[in-house]
């Protein structure tokens, strides 16, 4: 499920990672990267995320996402911290931080997910649209 998409995407294996996501997908794009579009947040289906992906990748030498702890647990949605590492291909620069991903599932498989800053900002965001 997402855990198993998660390390494969650590691995570099992208392939094996877009595999456990729902072919209509929507991915929140977290960090701002020059080579995407302006102004694009969300990118939908599988093609699109690939795109995404390869580009986030190809600015790091080294990078890997780690879950550390499940914040919300439901059937169909998961909030978690993660740690993200990793070191700039152009600058060197090392980033050791932690996020919060809401992940949204469908059909057993991740059809959402937005990155946040904060757990609080994420539990909020977990929560339905009509506040249920």
């Amino acid at each position: 499920m997402a855990l198993r998409g998660l390390a494969a995407f650590s691995r570099g294996d992208l392939e094996e990672s877009i595999a456990e996501i729902h072919p209509e997908i929507e991915w929140h794009i977290a960090f701002r990267l020059p080579d995407l579009p302006a102004g694009k947040e969300v990118y939908r289906g599988h093609d699109e995320v690939l795109t995404v992906w390869r580009s986030f990748r190809s600015a790091w030498d080294e990078l890997t996402i780690e879950m550390e702890e499940v914040l919300l647990d439901e059937p169909d949605v998961i909030v978690m911290r993660v740690r993200f590492r990793g070191k700039g291909q152009a600058s060197g620069i090392e980033v050791d931080r932690a996020l919060y991903y809401v992940m949204r599932m469908r059909e057993g498989r991740l059809a959402f997910t937005k990155t946040f800053e904060e757990a609080d900002q994420a539990l909020a965001a977990a929560k339905p649209p009509d506040g249920d």
